[in-house]
């Protein structure tokens, strides 16, 4: 016995969407707070650096004031001899309006730059470790020499206009203060804390419109299996004007059409059988007499026999004829032909049966185009079809009036119109179907099958035409058909 197929694990779609929406929100902050984040370092590295100029240029002034005082021994030996100099650059404020600067006779410079929070700049507390000078050939005065790469600011000591020494910062880690970097890693506490909750916000907007989403998309989903079920009348009530409403719109009407559909094929099957069994019982009973004795086997009755099947094979052969119609195009043959010619042998095959009933036919083809492409067979059966509604449907004495002209240069039209009875505008555009008859007005006594126009309309569509029925002046029946003198396939 075969093992049965697992079963695959589905992910509803309003989990999809969820994901979908917070994977997106996380990309975005994730390369939104990085981007924030490195601007952030370069631009506090950029601060640093700029603080770490400013400073040294300070210092250098200062220096030069103290080297013109004491000389150059002012600026030479180890770092904690230079403790003056670095005070004299970030001065501290002392009771009485009085600082550093004041208390070492006057060594003052620019007033300093205040860094984060009103603290000192950075760089300045750690400016002993970082510090080298040198003389103006080049031998150490403090601190240790520095190579090339290592220097982050340089400043010439200038007195009298000439350089007796050189100042050099080495580059410095990149918070070099303590509250530099609580300041870095307050900020980048807010960049997660806004990223986490952007992330919420995301996850339950990702669920509310899924949710909301996914409610029409269920209800579709509903209705589609109802309406797989053969439960056609089923609709849907549309909510908004986007693609789910109309995806509901389109689904109430696909149930109509297969409700429609379905409600004409149950008519076709009762109209059939109700169609079928009147010939095949006047069969039966004539063979039923035959068998009987009760009617002598003439040719009369051969006849009669022959007739009745003839009718029932007719209405076999327009029934195949429309579900061929239903299926695809009918199939035609088409060849060159005078549009006047076909419509002129029609009514000459119908005139004496018309005239036997009392009708006059009237023709004009004055108007009509000298050739077209169309299938012999079919067209003339289009006529026929035509002449044969008018005949069984008009009273005597009464007209049928036919007109064939040209509309355009690729187009004919031809018109059929007969007098009283009408049919009322509400069955005008019913009498096309299959099986349906106007009874009210055009009534059954002459027989029929009922397939006529019906065939008539799959004639000319298989033509790429249009046929239409309306009001005739003549104050019966008008069915207006339009052609192509050249149709789709027909080169």
């Amino acid at each position: 016995m075969p093992l049965a197929e697992p079963r695959r694990l589905r992910l509803a779609l309003v989990h999809q969407l969820a994901l979908l929406l917070v994977g997106a929100v996380l990309l975005a902050v994730t390369v939104l707070g990085a981007a924030v984040a490195w601007n952030l370092r370069a631009g506090f590295s950029d601060y640093l650096r700029a603080q770490d100029e400013h400073w040294l240029e300070r210092f250098a002034e200062v220096a030069a004031a103290a080297v013109a005082e004491r000389g150059i021994e002012a600026v030479s030996g180890p770092p904690g001899s230079l403790r003056p100099l670095f005070e004299a650059v970030a001065p501290r404020p002392r009771p009485g309006g009085m600082n550093d600067s004041d208390a070492m006779g006057g060594l003052r410079g620019p007033p300093p730059r205040q860094g984060p929070g009103g603290r000192p700049p950075p760089g300045a507390g750690r400016a002993p470790e970082r510090l080298s000078l040198s003389d103006a050939e080049g031998r150490p005065l403090a601190g240790r020499p520095l190579a090339p790469q290592e220097v982050s600011a340089e400043r010439p000591i200038v007195v009298g206009g000439r350089t007796v020494a050189r100042a050099q910062l080495a580059r410095g880690a990149f918070a070099t203060a303590d509250v530099d970097a609580a300041f870095l890693a307050r900020q980048y506490r807010g960049i997660v804390l806004t990223a986490l909750l952007l992330t919420l916000v995301a996850v339950a907007g990702a669920v509310w419109a899924g949710r909301r989403w996914l409610r029409p998309v269920r209800d579709v989903q509903h209705a589609a299996r109802r309406v797989a079920q053969g439960a056609f009348d089923v609709r849907l009530v549309p909510h908004g004007n986007d693609e789910l409403a109309d995806l509901s719109r389109d689904i109430n009407a696909m149930a109509a059409s297969l409700q429609q559909l379905e409600a004409s094929r149950r008519r076709w099957m009762a109209e059939l059988s109700h169609e079928m069994r009147t010939p095949l019982a006047v069969l039966r009973g004539e063979v039923e007499a035959l068998v009987d004795g009760v009617r002598p086997l003439t040719t009369a009755a051969m006849l009669s026999l022959q007739e009745e099947v003839a009718r029932v094979t007719r209405l076999v052969e327009d029934f195949h004829q429309l579900a061929l119609s239903d299926l695809r195009a009918l199939p035609c043959s088409f060849e060159p032909v005078q549009p006047a010619a076909l419509l002129r042998d029609a009514v000459g095959r119908t005139e004496p049966r018309a005239l036997a009933a009392g009708l006059r036919l009237d023709v004009d083809t004055g108007q009509a185009p000298q050739l077209a492409h169309w299938d012999t067979q079919r067209i003339g059966q289009l006529l026929s079809n035509l002449l044969e509604n008018s005949l069984r449907y008009t009273d005597a004495p009464g007209r049928i009036s036919l007109q064939l002209r040209a509309a355009g240069l690729d187009h004919t039209v031809l018109s059929v119109d007969d007098s009283a009875p009408g049919v009322p505008a509400a069955d005008q555009a019913r009498l096309f179907e299959p099986l349906y008859r106007a009874d009210a007005s055009r009534s059954r006594r002459l027989g029929g099958s009922g397939l006529g126009l019906a065939i008539c309309r799959a004639i000319v569509r298989s033509h790429g035409g249009q046929i239409e029925a309306g009001a005739s002046p003549l104050g019966g029946l008008r069915v207006v058909v339009t052609l192509p003198l050249q149709p789709k396939g027909s080169a």
